[in-house]
């Protein structure tokens, strides 16, 4: 992320920037806050058992290249320092036959004590910038199926339904839905 982009990413309480190896460990709480937590609109816990993530596969996507993983810091409530409460990623694929570059977008989860504030909106709004900047024609995400009011808020920043579906990209032994799967949506970045 530039410096001139992290200026405009920024308010008085909340900074976006480039994650960063000894980010690992607070982004596994983090995640699993988001998605297996209570108390928040993301919680996938009625549909979805273990671990969202762990801090290798982190480390290997701070390793990859074709990976931007951004987090949002905010100050501490106690005033020592600052707290992530927020994160999500994108891997750009290389060009399809078509000539189209896309990215998907991943990881995205806003602790729940930060949830409903657009913060969520502002990491999504950040990464589609930076990869439009980076020449990406579509940003993609998969969403867990049963998950209307997910499906609402991506539809309402931009998304697509395209009509595909793939199988749960987790341990199908976690689904408490047998045969659930994730819908793949899309977001134009280029006017072409």
């Amino acid at each position: 992320m530039t410096k001139s982009s992290l200026e405009s990413a920024q308010d008085t309480d909340i900074l976006l920037r480039a994650a960063h190896d000894h980010d690992a460990d607070v982004l596994v709480a983090l995640v699993q806050a988001a998605y297996r937590g209570e108390g928040g609109w993301t919680t996938e816990t009625h549909l979805v058992d273990g671990q969202r993530t762990d801090a290798d596969e982190i480390r290997e996507m701070l390793a990859d290249p074709s990976v931007t993983l951004l987090v949002a810091e905010r100050r501490s409530s106690d005033g020592s320092g600052t707290e992530v409460v927020g994160c999500c990623y994108t891997r750009r694929d290389p060009t399809d036959a078509d000539g189209i570059d896309r990215a998907e977008l991943g990881l995205f989860a806003v602790h729940p004590s930060a949830q409903s504030r657009g913060l969520g909106a502002r990491l999504l709004e950040a990464q589609a910038e930076q990869q439009r900047t980076a020449g990406v024609d579509v940003l993609m995400i998969q969403v867990l199926q049963s998950r209307p009011e997910l499906h609402t808020w991506y539809e309402r920043h931009g998304f697509v339904r395209t009509g595909l579906s793939v199988p749960f990209a987790g341990n199908v032994d976690w689904l408490k839905v047998a045969g659930l799967g994730m819908d793949v949506m899309e977001r134009r970045l280029s006017a072409s």
